[in-house]
């Protein structure tokens, strides 16, 4: 069901004071203690189902910053920013709108303002934790100055901070009363700090049982960005603050796992991945933080929740956590749903929400086996709230250890040659939450294809741990150049799994091989291919390969690239981009594809980058490893006006260069049907 969204006004009076809502209406008109029932989906049927409750340009310049959780009577509320003007953050005209939901999700109350109407300064960023013991419902949000602009202090009325505010509701979000937290939870060395939004949670097992947590974000003033989580042992009436882990942190989520730790998930600056740290203290300390690289993020605010928070740890619905961010290495794009059946050790179980622009996002468990999700969607065009079940997700977790989740995955193909003996390795890992019984596998490969020992021995393996298996593998001499797939088949108790992992092989027939064997000094040096640049200019789809080995870490250095040098943002590049693969090709600045890895190999060993582009969109690999894609495809056909052709540089005028530094041993271009 969808409705027009009214925005009703509040009176807002100074912090500290009690703040009286008008009571809102619903979908139907009224907001009445009358609930109707919410449709409890079958199991086996998958359910995803979505309504916007707030779009940009209608009522305000934009709507951000959701947060979401679940009362003890089922009750959904949702928090984000309305933001008046086009301030992208604070200090700005910005208010902190509250909404309800009594039929999980598929309709919502009109909004009422908690926070920042009708003030000098605004309020953002909400977070919100209900106490399951009390039933009261504790939000936090920024107000005043911005974080990035807000000086050293802790004074609840020094007007160059940026605030810690606070607001309760014990009648499920219609009213709320405001109070500071600065003074209380500031350090005064610090600078900007804000709650990271989304929702915080409670803990449910152990000495620190019945907790409350609230993480936060803050800034040293040497610059660095930390982590640290808020708690309060006495249902919200007074908090303190843990011990910061950091540097390198921004935006942060806890979840508390089976085993009664906490596992903190962070966006970071430092790189592509999520950062993940533990607490055995109830959140007071964490250890080091390190990058989960099955999480790429693009630097964005995500969520993580456990799916069944009240499963007795006995049981597999325990340890597993569901995880929702942008999964893009670069951009704010393609809103993804992971699970994971072993508390975060992997990430087997994914679906895509939204392939297109998205941003911020945060779950709910809604306790009927399905789950409640809050995010950006477009442009920041959107708030739009989805229902799904697992179903939907596709996939499950094992029940027992005589049932692991094994997967497998090509780790390492090599450089696959036809008629020339290679080696492919497939990692075996145990997506699930005890250690699986020994097994067995078996690689498959394509008729006229050989393959030495093609079964082997799987050992147990505990939750979480891989091992890897080396297969000797023969493509037939006739083998043209392009992707193939094995056949990869496990069993272990009671698991029969087959999977079909592709892999790159690079024929005996190349259209242009050049083997410059030579090292390139990254400011000057390059290799003129140009009179070779008529045996690919007409090549629309097929595969080019490069042979190096570098250590020196460059902004760009191109390994091989084709230019209009008249015009040199036309053109077709393989590249290194602070030593992570990178590919595009452009016509008069415009990019047709555009491609880029997110790992570098500027580590001083010998790797094989090749790129493949064909109907079916462009490819990179690293070591005959798939470990970037893109649906678009460009190669050298697509481009009009190529001059030059050159390893080790992508244009010849007095632009940029990009000179590449390191040893290029060798090139191979191969066409495809």
């Amino acid at each position: 069901m969808k409705f027009v969204h009214r925005l009703l006004l509040a009176a807002v009076v100074a912090a500290g004071s009690a703040l009286t809502a008008i009571p809102s209406t619903s979908a139907t008109g009224t907001d009445s203690t009358a609930r109707p029932p919410a449709p409890k989906p079958s199991g086996d049927e998958p359910l995803f189902e979505s309504v916007d409750i707030a779009n940009s340009g209608i009522g305000a310049h934009t709507y951000r910053i959701p947060a979401l959780e679940k009362l003890p009577d089922g009750t959904l509320i949702a928090a984000y920013d309305r933001r008046n003007d086009d301030a992208s953050d604070l200090p700005g005209d910005i208010d902190v709108l509250v909404e309800r939901s009594y039929d999980n999700g598929r309709t919502w109350t009109d909004p009422v303002v908690v926070s920042g109407a009708d003030t000098e300064v605004g309020s953002g960023d909400p977070s919100i934790i209900v106490d399951d013991q009390t039933g009261r419902i504790h939000l936090f949000y920024a107000s005043g100055n911005g974080f990035r602009q807000s000086g050293t202090g802790n004074d609840n009325d020094n007007p160059n901070l940026i605030h810690l505010d606070h607001a309760y509701s014990d009648d499920g979000g219609r009213t709320w009363t405001e109070r500071r937290l600065t003074e209380t939870l500031k350090d005064p060395g610090w600078k900007g700090i804000f709650a990271s939004s989304g929702t915080g949670i409670q803990l449910k097992t152990g000495p620190h049982a019945g907790r409350l947590i609230q993480q936060y974000t803050f800034q040293k003033v040497d610059g660095s960005i930390w982590a640290v989580s808020a708690y309060s042992d006495d249902h919200g009436r007074t908090w303190q603050m843990g011990r910061p882990v950091g540097p390198l942190m921004d935006e942060n989520k806890t979840v508390e796992l089976a085993d009664g730790r906490i596992m903190l998930n962070s966006r970071t600056s430092s790189g592509p991945y999520r950062l993940v740290a533990y607490s055995r203290d109830g959140g007071v300390t964490y250890s080091e933080p390190k990058p989960d690289r099955e999480l790429v993020d693009p630097t964005n605010n995500a969520a993580i929740i456990r799916y069944d928070e009240d499963a007795n740890p006995s049981r597999p619905q325990a340890h597993r956590l569901l995880f929702s961010n942008t999964a893009d290495p670069h951009a704010r794009r393609n809103l993804t749903i992971k699970m994971s059946c072993n508390d975060g050790k992997t990430w087997p179980i994914a679906r895509t929400v939204e392939p297109g622009a998205s941003a911020y996002s945060t779950m709910v468990e809604l306790g009927d086996g399905t789950f409640g999700l809050l995010y950006e969607r477009g442009n920041y065009e959107h708030i739009t709230f989805a229902r799904f079940n697992a179903a939907w997700l596709g996939a499950d977790c094992p029940a027992s250890p005589s049932h692991p989740e094994l997967g497998t995955k090509i780790t390492d193909a090599g450089d696959l040659t036809a008629g020339q003996q290679g080696t492919v390795e497939v990692s075996v890992t145990n997506h699930g939450h005890r250690t699986s019984v020994p097994g067995s596998l078996t690689l498959d490969v394509p008729r006229s294809w050989s393959v030495q020992q093609p079964q082997q021995d799987v050992p147990p393996l505990e939750a979480g741990a891989s091992t890897t298996l080396s297969f000797t593998v023969t493509p037939s001499e006739s083998t043209r150049a392009g992707e193939y797939e094995l056949a990869v088949q496990i069993k272990a108790g009671a698991t029969r799994k087959t999977a079909t992992p592709t892999v790159l092989v690079l024929g005996a027939d190349p259209v242009l091989a050049a083997q410059p064997d030579r090292g390139y000094d990254g400011v000057d040096d390059y290799t003129d291919l140009t009179g070779r640049l008529d045996s690919v200019r007409q090549l629309e789809q097929g595969v080019l390969a490069v042979d190096l080995r570098t250590s020196d870490i460059q902004v760009a250095g191109a390994l091989l690239s084709s230019s209009d040098t008249d015009e040199p943002s036309t053109n077709v590049t393989l590249a290194l981009n602070s030593g992570v693969p990178y590919y595009e090709s452009r016509q008069d600045g415009s990019y047709a594809a555009r491609v880029s890895a997110t790992e570098s190999v500027a580590d001083g060993g010998e790797h094989t980058v090749a790129l493949v582009s064909d109907a079916g969109g462009t490819r990179i690999y690293v070591n005959g490893t798939r470990v970037a894609s893109s649906s678009d495809q460009a190669f050298f056909g697509h481009v009009g006006g190529l001059d030059g052709l050159w390893a080790g540089r992508n244009v010849d005028n007095a632009g940029p260069q990009w000179h590449f530094g390191g040893h290029i041993d060798r090139i191979r271009i191969y066409g495809t049907n």
